[in-house]
């Protein structure tokens, strides 16, 4: 009987382990948040392919198969072998889309980031039946529409809310955008540091101000302010990159009562681009009469001598003012600082490495240090310094990061003490 333990013992564990392998769960979205290696997502992708293979109507499976297949891309500069390689597979998993489940959720949703993914780089938009002249193929417009219908269908499923919110804003879909921006503010699921940051850029403007951002992640950390925060909603957001887009463009144009100038056709040339961009700020300056400012990210040219820091954001004024005056007043009573000393939730949306934006506070605000340095205003003078100093540390305390661009921000935070201290 002893001499049958050992393997009825054996025969159990690999039982055990046979069953665990066979019930073993993909990963969810929030995974996506941390670094993984290519091996991992396409593990995971092929486990959401199983998950498809059990369920086809099961629309956030595909959804998973879909991101997590792409995801195995990202991380490393794309060459075109590798461009190659994810348009082959995600393509093949919209198109059996198309065939399977044409009129789906999951189809809709898709769809839109195989677009989006896509938009400048028109030959791999041929790969999906929905672009190419197959006689399953549909309208490139089409795209625009069923988007629509998949955030009618879907309104809770938060993975997508970024995605909601692109097209809500490329469209300038203000009707959708309150209902969609509060679900997503209330999913906690984003950046609190950038929340704070798109806060203080919001509430430095005067009353109908006009704020041009450059990036995705800026716009939507002013659109949650105040859409789903509901605060500022008296100032308009600009993204600079969607102007290029039709739609978007004319509903900018059409709001401000400005003319629709088209960009040239060649959007990737910034030698034209540029300056068609900065013409049709300045008609938007002159014609809407609304305050103007810029992130500190974006200085156009054509302002370089009228543009005037408050902080972190300039004004654009052909007049000449005390900006200085206006810069301490947002640090001393109007921007929110605490967030940077001590926070009791952790930026996991978009990691520690969102904590160099915080970095902005220091050349944005040394003018004022120096202010109260030379007016002898010392406990202004420690609040300010205190400040850029923790803001330096908390940078050196970040462990999620590249080592290249560890030892840039190094080497940068080791300048901003230089000039701290000087």
């Amino acid at each position: 009987m002893k001499k049958l333990l050992i393997p009825l013992f054996l025969i159990a564990v690999f039982a055990t382990t046979f069953v665990s392998a066979q019930t073993e769960r993909p990963a969810s979205i929030e995974a996506l948040r941390s670094e993984h290696d290519a091996e991992w997502y396409a593990h995971q992708a092929a486990l959401w392919e199983k998950e498809v293979q059990k369920n086809p109507n099961d629309d956030e499976a595909w959804y998973y198969w879909f991101t997590f297949t792409k995801s195995k891309f990202n991380g490393a500069v794309l060459k075109e072998a590798d461009l190659d390689a994810m348009a082959n597979e995600i393509a093949a998993i919209a198109n059996r889309l198309h065939k399977e489940r044409p009129d789906s959720y999951a189809r809709y949703i898709i769809d839109f980031n195989y677009s989006r993914m896509f938009r400048n780089y028109p030959d791999y938009l041929d790969d999906v039946v929905i672009f190419n002249k197959t006689p399953y193929a549909a309208k490139v417009n089409n795209i625009q529409d069923n988007m629509l219908k998949a955030i009618k269908m879907r309104p809770d499923f938060w993975p997508m809310y970024p995605d909601y919110a692109a097209y809500l804003v490329k469209t300038g879909n203000t009707e959708l955008m309150p209902d969609i921006l509060k679900r997503w503010y209330n999913t906690g699921n984003y950046s609190y540091t950038m929340l704070s940051y798109a806060y203080n850029c919001l509430a430095g403007l005067e009353e109908n101000g006009i704020l041009f951002v450059s990036g995705e992640e800026e716009t939507f950390a002013c659109l949650l302010v105040q859409y789903g925060k509901g605060l500022f909603q008296d100032r308009l957001v600009i993204n600079l990159n969607l102007l290029q887009e039709p739609d978007y463009l004319e509903y900018v144009c059409k709001l401000l009562g400005v003319e629709a100038t088209q960009p040239p056709a060649d959007k990737t040339n910034m030698d034209y681009m540029n300056p068609w961009r900065e013409n049709l700020i300045f008609s938007i300056a002159h014609t809407s009469k609304r305050p103007v400012y810029f992130t500190s990210y974006y200085i156009p040219e054509i302002f370089m001598n009228f543009l005037y820091s408050e902080g972190l954001v300039t004004k654009y004024s052909t007049k000449r003012y005390d900006n200085l005056a206006v810069k301490r007043r947002n640090f001393e009573s109007v921007y929110l600082t605490d967030y940077m000393y001590e926070t009791f939730v952790p930026d996991t949306f978009l990691g520690e490495r969102i904590y160099t934006l915080n970095l902005n506070f220091i050349p944005c605000f040394k003018s004022l240090l120096d202010f109260y340095k030379a007016e002898g205003m010392k406990a202004e003078y420690e609040r300010l310094r205190n400040l850029m100093i923790r803001i330096v540390e908390n940078c050196c305390k970040m462990k999620d990061i590249d080592s290249k661009d560890h030892e840039y921000i190094l080497k940068l935070m080791e300048r901003y003490l230089d000039e701290i201290n000087r």
